[in-house]
């Protein structure tokens, strides 16, 4: 069972409320879960869902980061930098936010797409955040400023991805790889949802293969 939810006050750019979900264990925990979705991937979808759901039955406390950029009057009408500002700024505020909810030692951040930019920020420019883990869900590899944050960082990683996502490059995984000591997982025919088109089953068995991966990645043990 999942704990309850409460949405925690953050305030974000230009002073607009962050949306967000926060699960809070009842009894007390040093790990603490952020997830970044992707612009039209919620956290909500079965990619996010189901790795929060591991992450609360394993005891973590989980912060759901949620963008409503699309029904914020005058958003797009900003330049990309300025955008991109909003972003970061509103990421990092509701991390700070779920980090002063108790003295957490664990930190795991799970991004998806747009997220994992978000996370290359967050593990090279945030102090708060040095320390944390990170596990790349569909990472944006064919970005270079990404690439250079995650060589910094040297966070302890698993990456996962398609073989069919536009994004996946097989030298850019090696390069991350070899830069972190990291894990991968890389999905036989997997699109951009980590889906395969038109095969249910398999879809719903590479879903598996990722959560097993996570929990692998998580305890430190080999995947089962």
């Amino acid at each position: 069972m999942k704990p309850p939810a409460r949405t925690l006050p953050i305030s974000g750019y230009q002073g607009e409320p962050v949306p967000n979900t926060f699960f809070q264990q009842g009894e007390a925990t040093d790990h603490i879960a952020i997830v970044l979705p992707g612009v039209r991937y919620t956290c909500h979808m079965p990619l996010l869902y189901y790795p929060t759901r591991l992450l609360l039955s394993m005891g973590a406390d989980v912060l759901w980061v949620e963008y409503t950029y699309d029904q914020r009057p005058g958003f797009r009408a900003l330049s990309e930098a300025e955008r991109e500002r909003g972003f970061i700024t509103d990421v990092t505020a509701a991390c700070h936010a779920a980090l002063a909810q108790r003295p957490y030692r664990q930190v795991t951040l799970v991004g998806k797409s747009l997220g994992t930019l978000a996370m290359g920020h967050l593990l090279t420019a945030d102090p708060q955040l040095a320390g944390a883990q990170a596990i790349w869900l569909t990472p944006l590899l064919r970005n270079e400023r990404l690439r250079a944050q995650i060589r910094q960082s040297k966070a302890r990683s698993l990456f996962v991805i398609g073989s069919a996502d536009g994004h996946y490059d097989p030298a850019s995984l090696a390069e991350v790889r070899a830069a972190t000591g990291g894990e991968t997982l890389v999905i036989d025919g997997a699109d951009h949802s980590l889906e395969i088109e038109g095969d249910l089953w398999q879809s719903l068995r590479a879903l598996e293969q990722v959560l097993r991966a996570i929990q692998a990645f998580l305890t430190g043990r080999a995947p089962v």
